[in-house]
């Protein structure tokens, strides 16, 4: 996180702090990073199956972006009812297969 909080009542151990700014420095010398390994994304069951079903709608699909396939995984998702999700697929379809993202509707 590169940063250390301290708390109001908080000791402050002054050699582990030096000790994290020398590995700091150090670190930043060596040219060495860390980077985030990026999320998979899990496609519900429901949604999985109608693109496979439809090759048209899968190939969509895997055209949009990796953040509009999100939203529309979370989307069918959070559906708790198996009848909501169906409803749910059935209005993004054609939404997929314009190529645009579930929240593009209300984008001017």
């Amino acid at each position: 996180m590169r940063q250390i909080r301290f708390g109001q009542n908080d000791s402050i151990n002054n050699d582990a702090i030096i000790l994290y700014i020398e590995e700091a420095i150090a670190n930043q010398k060596a040219g060495l990073e860390l980077k985030a390994k990026p999320k998979s994304l899990e496609i519900p069951e429901e949604l999985e199956t109608i693109l496979n079903g439809n090759k048209l709608l899968k190939t969509a699909f895997h055209d949009l972006s990796p953040g509009k396939q999100k939203e529309y995984a979370q989307f069918i998702a959070e559906a708790k009812k198996q009848a909501t999700r169906t409803n749910r697929i059935k209005k993004i379809e054609p939404l997929i297969l314009q190529g645009k993202g579930l929240n593009d509707r209300y984008r001017k």
